[in-house]
């Protein structure tokens, strides 16, 4: 007859000691700054207790350093799940929230931890900074919104890939109301990673909605902002008013450079194309493709501002439309926006 026993003492405390070890090896590598080593470390600490609420607070502290916002809140959900009345997995469920921008959100789970551990003032500090940028963004929004735009956070879902991620801009000279100038291959970087979240969402969704990547450096916020402009190329007027709006914004987000996507045939004004030769613009007047605009501060250039401007034509093959290599194009005459950083 085969009979179960209760684990004995002296195994319950080796699996203990077994946890107990990785989770301070996870600890250690996680002051270190290895969040990769880090999460690992946690791994086999839940593997071996797997209903330690700590443990996923941990590694969820981690997945949040390594910009694995998805992951983080999963692992914050069940430590909630495993212990509710635990502020800590309410407060790690807000901070990856908040790094998604998710405002209302976060300011719930961040409400709930402080209602859990009133004396906090971490999760107070975090909770009025998430609620001041909530409430900044919902009127940046609305400005945007009253001319025919749409701020989208860099975070937030978007047709194709997520935004890319802007890199610190490096050193050089200021200007007034905007960011440091940036080096050659961070200007290369936010182009190429701007142009392939762009061409990924025309690939998904056959269309791609005219849109600004901008790298600002306002302290406390996301680098990468994200507007659609949609209507931004409606008339002269939307034009004028979608510009003004961007500077604006530059400014606010002290921008160190700002892409500017649109398909041609979203482009109502300015027609760029029109009455150019054909040595000017060798596609003529009924090719497909997009322009890709660049408005960039230079490091060690002064705070002077360059500009370029290109066109990336579309080619139809069994497989479907496919964009083509972009080619740079002379900005005095192919410019779709004015200078949107001074």
């Amino acid at each position: 007859m085969t009979t179960t026993t209760e684990p004995t003492a002296a195994a319950q405390e080796g699996k203990e000691n077994i946890n107990d070890t990785f989770k301070s090896e996870g600890n250690r590598f996680f002051s270190l700054g290895d969040f990769v080593k880090a999460v690992a470390a946690y791994n086999k600490a839940i593997k071996a207790d797997p209903a330690n609420a700590v443990l996923y607070s941990n590694r969820a502290a981690a997945f949040i350093q390594l910009g694995k916002e998805t992951k983080a809140i999963k692992d914050a959900d069940q430590a909630i799940e495993l212990k509710p009345d635990w502020a800590k997995g309410y407060y790690r469920k807000g901070a990856a929230l908040v790094n998604l921008r998710k405002w209302e959100e976060a300011v719930e789970a961040l409400k709930k931890a402080l209602e859990i551990e009133p004396k906090s003032k971490d999760v107070a500090a975090m909770l009025r900074e998430t609620t001041r940028k909530r409430n900044a963004e919902g009127g940046e929004r609305k400005r945007a919104e009253g001319k025919g735009l749409k701020l989208v956070a860099s975070n937030e879902d978007m047709p194709g890939e997520p935004a890319p991620k802007a890199k610190p801009a490096g050193g050089g000279g200021g200007r007034a109301g905007g960011g440091p100038g940036l080096t050659e291959s961070e200007v290369e970087g936010f182009v190429r990673e701007s142009l392939t979240s762009a061409m990924t969402q025309f690939s998904q969704k056959g269309e791609l909605k005219s849109i600004v990547y901008m790298q600002g450096n306002v302290q406390g916020e996301e680098k990468l902002q994200m507007v659609g402009i949609e209507a931004g190329f409606d008339s002269p007027q939307a034009n004028e008013q979608c510009c003004e709006f961007l500077r604006g914004y530059a400014v606010d987000k002290k921008a160190s450079a700002v892409v500017v996507l649109a398909e041609k045939r979203n482009i109502a004004f300015p027609q760029v194309w029109r009455e150019k030769t054909a040595k000017q613009f060798r596609w003529g007047d009924k090719a497909t493709g997009f322009f890709m605009q660049l408005d960039m501060v230079r490091a060690g250039g002064g705070g002077q501002t360059d500009r370029k401007v290109w066109f990336i034509p579309t080619k139809v093959s069994a497989t479907g439309v496919a964009p083509a290599e972009p080619e740079e194009l002379p900005v005095d005459l192919f410019q779709i926006t004015p200078p949107l950083l001074r």
